[in-house]
């Protein structure tokens, strides 16, 4: 499933780079139950408490930044598993700016297996696309009030 977005916060790009690369920072922009641990610079594990219909559970997983280009674009991957289904995303952020404002365009490629794979398309797609929205509406709420 291919998803992605964009959105422009008033911040400039640097700010906007160290808050996409801070994993607590990122962390913060999560609404659903969770808990993360930094393994090192690239690399966190943790979980997170979310469903879509009527699959809910608790997620267990990891990320890493496996691309870094200052301050214009990252690559993240991550793996998650739980409550017999899996997960993969593939992504990138994209940052530039004009005036003061800086733009964020993110894709990802999500791959999912499993029980939460048998949920109907639209209805996943609806569940995902709203927690991207709300995660990157939360990520420019904090970086216009820092």
């Amino acid at each position: 499933m291919e998803l992605e977005g964009s959105f422009t916060v008033r911040a400039p790009r640097d700010r906007v780079w160290s808050f996409f690369m801070d994993p607590y920072a990122l962390s913060s922009c999560i609404s659903d139950p969770h808990a993360f641990e930094v393994v090192d610079e690239n690399h966190f594990k943790g979980w997170v408490k979310a469903g879509v219909a009527f699959i809910k559970g608790t997620f267990n997983g990891s990320a890493a930044i496996v691309e870094r280009k200052p301050p214009d674009h990252a690559r993240i991957t991550a793996h998650g598993a739980g409550m017999g289904s899996a997960f993969d995303v593939e992504s990138t952020v994209d940052l530039s700016e004009a005036g003061g404002d800086t733009t964020v365009r993110w894709k990802a490629n999500v791959v999912l297996n499993g029980t939460i794979a048998t949920v109907g398309a639209r209805l996943l797609k609806g569940t995902i696309d709203k927690k991207s929205n709300e995660f990157f509406e939360n990520a420019r709420k904090k970086l216009e009030t820092a």
